[in-house]
C-alpha cells in the first residue's frame, strides 16, 4: 500500500493542507512530521515548498545564509 501511495503523489484533497497539524495521507500517520519540519525551517527564516505529481513528490527547503555580522557576534 505504501508503494502505491508513493506512486500516486500527494492526494489533491490534502495537498494545500499538508503542513497543517494532524493532516496525513497515510493510514497510521500522525500528521505532525511536516508541521514540525515547517516550524523548524521558519524559525531559521526559511521556507519549505512541495511539488507533487503521480510518481514524484519533491520538497524544497530554502534557508538564508548567515551574515558575517551574525557570525562574529
Amino acid at each position: 500500500m505504501a508503494g502505491d501511495r508513493q506512486r500516486l503523489g500527494i492526494a489533491d484533497d490534502i495537498r494545500e493542507k499538508i503542513f497543517y497539524p494532524l493532516v496525513s495521507g497515510r493510514e497510521n500517520g500522525s500528521g505532525l512530521g511536516l508541521t514540525i519540519a515547517q516550524s523548524f525551517v521558519q524559525q531559521h527564516g526559511g521556507t519549505i515548498e512541495v511539488a507533487s505529481r503521480p510518481g514524484r513528490t519533491c520538497f524544497t527547503l530554502l534557508l538564508p545564509m548567515a551574515s558575517k555580522k551574525k557570525e562574529e557576534a
